[in-house]
């Protein structure tokens, strides 16, 4: 009799546990996709284009993003391609620096530190897969470019620089490091 229970019970309780787990990955997947108040709706009434843009310091009680550090200085620039290439620069960190790619979702798509950096700058050339054939078709076989050049999946996005202080008095340093984030328009000479 306990083994007809037991067998009665296991069916419904599998089915609960199947249904309990779809629904949950459902939720995972759409709560980014019917977000209202995303990384770049946050991040977009705060500057144009192109326009780097310090962030307050993180506190326990004022934070623009969630999970944000108050030891990092925090600078970002939003981009849109429609124009062409942008070309990206920023100081190498005293500690610790890195600059990272964003589509318009918040999904990051390219990530660099300050390891990348060469003479003390870390600089990338973001760009449509269309102009980046543009650019390669330019190409000089004899002195080829040394960018890097980082094919965007989506036309606009955001550019995020973060660089870290060391101690809470040299975080003045770090703030004026992040400011120096260049997110500049590169026309594509025809």
């Amino acid at each position: 009799m306990k083994a007809s229970f037991v067998g009665s019970l296991a069916i419904p309780v599998v089915a609960t546990a199947i249904l309990a787990a779809l629904v949950q990955l459902v939720v995972v997947i759409l709560v980014p996709v019917v977000a209202e108040r995303d990384a770049f709706a946050r991040l977009k009434p705060l500057g144009e284009p192109n326009v780097t843009v310090l962030l307050p310091r993180a506190s326990p009680t004022e934070r623009l993003a969630p999970y944000a550090d108050p030891v990092l200085a925090v600078s970002f620039c939003r981009f849109d391609l429609a124009a062409g290439p942008i070309r990206i620069t920023a100081p190498e960190g005293r500690a610790f620096a890195s600059l990272s790619m964003h589509t318009q979702a918040g999904q990051p798509f390219y990530a660099l530190t300050d390891r990348a950096a060469t003479q003390g700058v870390i600089e990338a050339v973001l760009a449509t897969p269309e102009d980046i054939r543009a650019l390669e078709a330019q190409d000089n076989e004899e002195d080829p470019s040394h960018d890097l050049r980082v094919t965007a999946p989506d036309r606009e996005g955001f550019v995020m620089f973060r660089v870290f202080s060391e101690e809470p008095s040299l975080y003045a340093r770090a703030e004026e490091q992040a400011k120096h984030l260049s997110c500049k328009a590169e026309p594509i000479p025809r």
